[in-house]
């Protein structure tokens, strides 16, 4: 199976070290960092090189996501030379730990229990000791992870790229279950859906066009939906492009799901039926809840867009000028999100007008996460960037405020 790589750019040397005031850790500094009132974007506090890659012929392209710990004032994040960094929320090492192969997944912490799990691309998972970086088991999961392991209090879910979902006791690390979809030939997105769970689903999304519910007790089939049956075959056999890439996002018992050339899905949680489809929103490898009604769409095709889930009705769309928009996430009522081939935005969740950014000259493919003020995301080339958030405004959008959009662009 082929898939089809994101661009890539030749190399350029990239700055590290720390940029502008730098604040306080976590820790020491929770409500006091220097956040400028009159700014509605993002501060930039400092970046610091993972890797050094000056002598490699490509940036690498970063997808990791880093995990945070504000109690213990911590940061984990790996890349693709395979090093997992803990740092402190000032950019300090705390340790490193070699896992061997790249990390293109958000570790998953549970800072109460002191674990780490990091997944990477040779398909091993490992489980560290959080907070010294001790290795308490690995194992082999058949395939190269890139999202998010998920954690319940005995077992940890993964999905592979290659189409795999498997639980395995966070004690030992011993499979569970197993359950594995195949995948036609052809080309597909080189992303993947990762795994959510709600309600005693446990939802994933394949290369096929295939979202399913499986038992997270034991991985039983409880429902599919093939939406690659809703596409025209192409000349030579199946679609082009009919992988479902957006991890499933759930809201008041409806699963939202988007396949990459067939469009918008909504799904009814406890059957997998159908409620509605929107064939037109396509390249869509991203879907990010904002509020209770608004959805947050990344899509190669159309850009960033949000979208009024109840009535379908296109508030505001973002074309990008350089590159496809990444996943984003939501902090108060401001949208966070990279550019493949630009740079690091801050846009207005009311009108989708930009705020700010930063640049990087190789782009940006990773997720940020934020938490408590502060920010930070992986660039291209291996930089880690973070960020301090502005303070909230007077009139920020809340879950409880009604009325407050309207359309900025109808189809």
């Amino acid at each position: 199976m082929r898939r089809a790589a994101l661009a890539a750019s030749l190399l350029a040397a990239a700055g590290c070290g720390q940029i502008g005031t730098t604040g306080l850790g976590w820790i020491d500094g929770r409500d006091a960092v220097d956040r400028d009132p009159s700014t509605r974007t993002v501060q930039l506090r400092w970046r610091h090189r993972l890797a050094d890659v000056s002598r490699e012929s490509f940036v690498p392209v970063e997808r990791a996501r880093a995990a945070l710990d504000p109690t213990n004032d911590r940061i984990y994040v790996g890349s693709s030379a395979g090093q997992l960094h803990a740092m402190s929320a000032m950019g300090g090492q705390i340790y490193s730990y070699d896992a061997g192969g790249g990390i293109a997944a958000e570790p998953a912490i549970d800072a109460s229990r002191d674990e780490l799990y990091v997944a990477t691309e040779d398909g091993v998972v490992h489980r560290l000791t959080a907070s010294s970086g001790v290795v308490a088991w690995r194992r082999d999961v058949g395939g190269a992870v890139s999202q998010t392991p998920l954690l319940t209090p005995d077992a940890i879910y993964l999905v592979t790229d290659n189409d795999i979902v498997i639980a395995l006791d966070r004690d030992d690390g011993e499979p569970l279950w197993r359950y594995r979809r195949d995948a036609p030939e052809g080309f597909y997105v080189s992303e993947h859906a990762g795994l959510t769970l709600v309600d005693g689903h446990l939802l994933a999304a394949f290369t096929a066009g295939v979202v399913v519910s499986l038992d997270p007790s034991d991985g039983a089939l409880r429902w599919e939906r093939d939406t690659a049956a809703d596409l025209e075959p192409g000349p030579d056999g199946p679609p082009r492009f009919a992988d479902v890439d957006t991890t499933p996002v759930v809201v008041e018992g409806v699963v939202y799901v988007a396949s990459f050339a067939g469009g918008l899905y909504a799904l009814e949680l406890e059957s997998g039926s159908v409620l509605w489809r929107d064939e037109e929103l396509t390249g869509v490898i991203g879907i990010t809840r904002a509020t209770s009604r608004l959805l947050l769409l990344s899509s190669g095709d159309l850009g960033m867009l949000c979208i009024d889930r109840t009535d379908r009705r296109i508030l505001w769309r973002r074309r990008l000028p350089r590159g496809a928009p990444g996943r984003s996430v939501v902090a108060g009522d401001l949208v966070l999100f990279g550019e493949s081939r630009g740079g690091f935005v801050t846009v207005d969740l009311g009108t989708g007008a930009e705020l700010g950014r930063f640049e990087s000259q190789h782009g940006f493919s990773a997720t940020p996460t934020v938490a408590d003020g502060r920010g930070f995301v992986l660039g291209n080339g291996g930089t880690l960037y973070a960020f301090a958030l502005p303070a909230p405004s007077a009139g920020a959008a809340t879950e409880s405020r009604g009325g407050w959009l309207t359309p900025r662009e109808a189809r």
